[in-house]
């Protein structure tokens, strides 16, 4: 008890112990929460909960209760791990583009691929075949996406190659991180991914449960503890941790609103193969929006979506909706630094609950007329 008692408070350092008997719920414990438990109490007992089994936990002390009575057996023989890499070349062309840059829109659509790939690799499944114990399709659900590179997009010019490398990693069987670079002669962008799993309650998109895939072969290496970059979001969505560093420069995490949009969903572009809101449109959505303001603003004779281009994103994904619903844009802070930099956060509502959806972290920097 003292053990799994030590390895909550690990996890969630505000928990208050009274409510171990609580509800999920009642005791504030999120999916990602669980998620992390689930993976940490697994590792501490050397055997994995079976779908059926956790799905009949209410509480915490169910948990523990089940991992005391259990008995004292070993995981059975493991298949092999070792790291996963893929490498590839790409060529910039217009398909690459759009406002004469790298295409920020095709950037994420080609990280989420090559994570993707990977993950199936190790899986050694297609994706429409995975499914969980209880046989629900399971859908790739990005949960955090960060790029950072030494140039601003637009400074990617038409037939530059991209010299791809990328690695997979998990923690547990439900959570998975990639490590991406992609350089040219003229810059390097390095990204890191995290996805979980999720099952869709029918088609409303809005009722996305963690899961996780059926036992099977995973030749995926694994993290002895949660990454960094996984617990930091963590903490961020249960407002623990108010701040977050990107490409060295430091944001708050805050609820301000300095300029609000609303923005209707565009089915043929936003929506990807099985209806859900694409992790790729979330950021174009902040974009589009923010262009809004920065047009009316600034003080030029060009507009906002030529003259400055990303250099540095993180975005954060709570949530996903329907096709009939709308999204709430917030421009939550903005200043510009150095000589030529702006740094902003945003955040994504869906409309008719007001669900956060996302936390955008975004540095840009003004075209450089000369280069």
């Amino acid at each position: 008890m003292i053990d799994y008692a030590r390895k909550i408070k690990l996890i969630i350092p505000d928990f208050d112990e009274t409510l171990i008997n609580a509800s999920f719920q009642a005791a504030r414990i999120d999916s990602m929460d669980l998620l992390t438990i689930r993976v940490e109490f697994e590792n501490l007992n050397g055997q994995a909960f079976s779908d059926t089994d956790w799905l009949e936990f209410e509480s915490l002390s169910d948990i523990i209760n089940f991992c005391q009575n259990a008995l004292q057996q070993r995981k059975a023989e493991l298949t092999p791990t070792s790291e996963l890499i893929g490498k590839g070349k790409i060529q910039i062309n217009m398909p690459q583009m759009a406002i004469q840059a790298l295409s920020e829109n095709w950037l994420f659509k080609e990280l989420g691929d090559m994570h993707w790939n990977l993950l199936c690799q190790g899986l050694k499944t297609k994706s429409f075949l995975l499914k969980d114990d209880l046989d629900n399709r399971l859908y790739a659900t990005f949960v955090r996406i960060k790029i950072e590179s030494t140039i601003p997009l637009n400074e990617f010019i038409e037939n530059d190659e991209l010299e791809l490398n990328s690695n997979i990693e998990r923690f547990g069987s439900g959570m998975y991180f990639s490590n991406i670079s992609l350089g040219s002669g003229n810059g390097n962008i390095r990204a890191e991914l995290m996805t979980s799993f999720s099952i869709r309650d029918g088609i409303d998109n809005t009722k996305l449960t963690k899961s996780q895939p059926a036992a099977s072969a995973n030749s995926i290496s694994e993290y002895a503890q949660m990454p960094f970059f996984g617990d930091e979001y963590r903490l961020i969505k249960k407002g623990v941790t108010t701040e977050l560093v990107l490409a060295g420069a430091r944001f708050s995490v805050v609820d301000d609103a300095v300029f609000t949009s609303r923005y209707e969903l565009n089915p043929y572009y936003d929506l990807n193969g099985v209806g859900l809101l694409y992790f790729a449109a979330y950021p174009i959505i902040s974009n589009f929006c923010e262009a809004r303001f920065f047009n009316h603003r600034e003080n030029s004779d060009k507009r906002w979506e030529e003259e400055y281009h990303v250099i540095a994103r993180d975005v954060l994904y709570f949530a996903n909706c329907n096709i009939e619903d709308n999204i709430v844009y917030v421009l939550n802070t903005y200043e510009f630094f150095g000589t030529n930099k702006v740094k902003m956060s945003s955040s994504l509502f869906r409309e008719k609950d007001m669900t956060l959806m996302a936390r955008i972290f975004t540095i840009k920097v003004k075209r450089n007329e000369m280069a």
